[in-house]
């Protein structure tokens, strides 16, 4: 799922080679059908490299629910190398978007449909028998499915922030990413509202190949993009896109669906149990705050069953590789020279396993990461890298309630009574960065910190850089006064200037607390240990700054509110308010562990 942004998704499409400034070395053609199994023709534009008509090329499929515009600006730094290298691309329309025939259906049927494209390709007199998959989000997450099925002519795939297409395996289970913690992610319903309906407009059949071509260059089948979200606040959740007049669309059955709910095993998700032949080179960025942890965790699981499985993390924001400079900022953050060749990468790639048929040295370590804040890229030959566990306790003399509170982060366990804060839905601490899929995914949080409604834990300024990398773990003693509860944290640099950039942020429903298939209800007034195992980054702290964390009850609209009537929530009207209580004292230390490396 990716946020591509709004004028070229308004208009007809550019000419695709003129999008990747190739018009003098390559041809293309748009609106050629591509037969599905069951009749379905979905529609493809292809861009082929100028050579003679006895040439067989290897090929780069992109699947995307987008326009030519939007989809190839997302390559723009990588796919004119390849088409220059020799292949051919070919961006079919995912089945209902765009102008392809059929309906909507977001990872159901994808594994299939993808094989036969590959299938159409491979029957091309222009075509050489291989096949490499390439694409960003919504088209890399259709890329995980296809490899599990194997398809002999399928030799190499590179998936971009293409989380969403896990469904369960160890260590995440949230269903593609509708959830985090147990919590849907209103950044689906932001997608939903411009993309992925049931019913859109369709080509009358029977026309010429050239009055197809002509239709499509004049027309646009996207809908218009309205980045507002004010349509999230209506309640209850089940029904904020029907209320905002969005066409109907999966998100309604979505939201419905609990993440232990046995429907999600229709979708073509990549499993525990699931393992693939084929070479896969995963990339993804910290800045893609609700992908990039179970991208490291889908990385962690392949590599144990998979073989020639890579990773690259880069420091930028969703689906930006390739825009880093000198001086890369994200969002309103600096974060140093985090420039890396992309292009050089995926082209030697796929030159490896499509033109070498994987023979000879491909050079490339396993993992290949940017710290942010550091101007230098690591590698290591496993995710994550050798670290050692720094613990980190909360502490403060009871009033840890924003910026003017005294909460502290410390090496040595709290002893100060315990914090405690409202979490009243209808003022839900609101978002600022973070999520998918805004460039603007780095904010200075202080006007967020000052909330009376947010913890703030800080520690004293740092006299020499610290640097981590790995999964960072939570451990919070907590009690409530309703039946369910959310727990958003934050990780933070505070710069000594005062301005305080997110890291990385997650968030816990507390009715998974003990995993999606152990619900329970919170008992009023009972202490509970509280882990949370979903945060990962690499980052430098410099000397001078300060690691902080902040604890809310709500971080809206980038995640559902939560009623906390512990019942079904998308059919919530009526909030209870909740007054919760982080402890930190002998027996009830509550805790953050970093992975600190050298």
């Amino acid at each position: 799922m990716s946020c591509p942004a709004n004028a070229a998704e308004q208009r007809p499409s550019r000419d695709a080679i003129d999008i990747l400034d190739a018009r003098n070395i390559a041809t293309e053609k748009s609106g050629i059908p591509v037969l599905m199994r069951d009749g379905t023709q979905l529609f493809a534009t292809i861009i082929m490299p100028k050579v003679n008509d006895q040439e067989r090329l290897p090929t780069i499929l992109i699947q995307t629910p987008y326009s030519i515009d939007t989809e190839l600006k997302l390559g723009t730094t990588i796919l004119p190398r390849l088409v220059r290298a020799g292949y051919a691309i070919v961006v079919v329309n995912i089945r209902g978007t765009q102008w392809s025939e059929g309906k909507y259906r977001w990872m159901i049927g994808a594994a299939d449909d993808g094989e036969d494209s590959i299938e159409w390709i491979i029957k091309q007199p222009w075509s050489n028998g291989k096949v490499g998959t390439f694409g960003c989000s919504t088209s890399g997450e259709v890329q995980l499915a296809l490899a599990k099925r194997n398809p002999p002519a399928l030799k190499a795939t590179v998936p971009m922030a293409a989380a969403t297409g896990y469904g369960r395996i160890p260590g995440f289970v949230d269903q593609g990413i509708f959830y985090t913690g147990g919590v849907p992610s209103y950044n689906w319903a932001q997608w939903y509202r411009s993309y992925g309906h049931y019913y859109h407009p369709k080509l009358p059949s029977g026309i010429s190949q050239e009055e197809r071509e002509r239709l499509m260059s004049s027309y646009s089948a996207s809908a218009t993009i309205s980045k507002e979200m004010d349509w999230a606040k209506h309640l209850p959740s089940a029904e904020v896109l029907l209320a905002a007049g969005t066409p109907d669309s999966e998100f309604n059955r979505l939201i419905t669906m609990k993440p232990n709910d046995p429907r999600w095993a229709e979708y073509d998700f990549f499993n525990e149990g699931d393992s693939t032949r084929v070479p896969m080179l995963h990339i993804d960025s910290w800045y893609d705050a609700i992908e990039i942890f179970p991208t490291a965790k889908g990385f962690e699981y392949l590599s144990k069953n998979s073989p020639d499985q890579y990773l690259i993390i880069g420091g930028g924001a969703h689906c930006s590789m390739g825009s880093e400079t000198e001086e890369t900022m994200v969002g309103e953050r600096p974060i140093g020279d985090a420039r890396f060749d992309y292009a050089g990468q995926v082209e030697r790639w796929f030159d490896h396993w499509l033109k070498n048929d994987g023979k000879g040295e491909l050079g490339l370590p396993r993992v290949q990461y940017y710290p942010l804040a550091s101007s230098r890229w690591e590698s290591a030959p496993a995710w994550p890298p050798r670290s050692t566990v720094r613990r980190l306790y909360l502490d403060s003399r009871g009033n840890a309630n924003g910026l003017a509170g005294s909460g502290l982060l410390s090496s040595a366990a709290g002893s100060g009574p315990p914090d405690k804060f409202i979490a009243d839905p209808l003022n839900p601490v609101p978002t600022l960065g973070g999520g998918c899929c805004d460039r603007n995914v780095a904010r200075d949080q202080t006007a967020i910190e000052e909330r009376e409604d947010v913890l703030v834990y800080t520690t004293k300024p740092l006299a020499e850089t610290l640097k981590i990398a790995g999964y960072i773990n939570a451990t919070f003693y907590f009690s409530t006064s309703v039946p369910d509860a959310d727990i958003a944290i934050k990780l933070v640099d505070v710069y000594p200037d005062g301005r305080a950039f997110n890291i990385t942020d997650t968030i816990q429903r507390l009715r998974y607390r003990d995993g999606i298939d152990r619900e329970a209800p919170l008992k009023p007034g009972r202490v509970y240990r509280i882990d949370i195992k979903q945060l990962v980054a690499a980052s430098h702290f410099a000397p001078g700054h300060r690691l902080r964390i902040e604890i809310a009850g709500s971080n809206f609209p980038q995640y559902e509110r939560n009623m906390q009537r512990g019942d079904a929530n998308h059919e919530q009207r009526e909030p209870l308010v909740a007054r919760n209580v982080i402890y930190h004292e002998p027996g009830r230390a509550s805790f953050i562990e970093l992975p600190v490396v050298r």
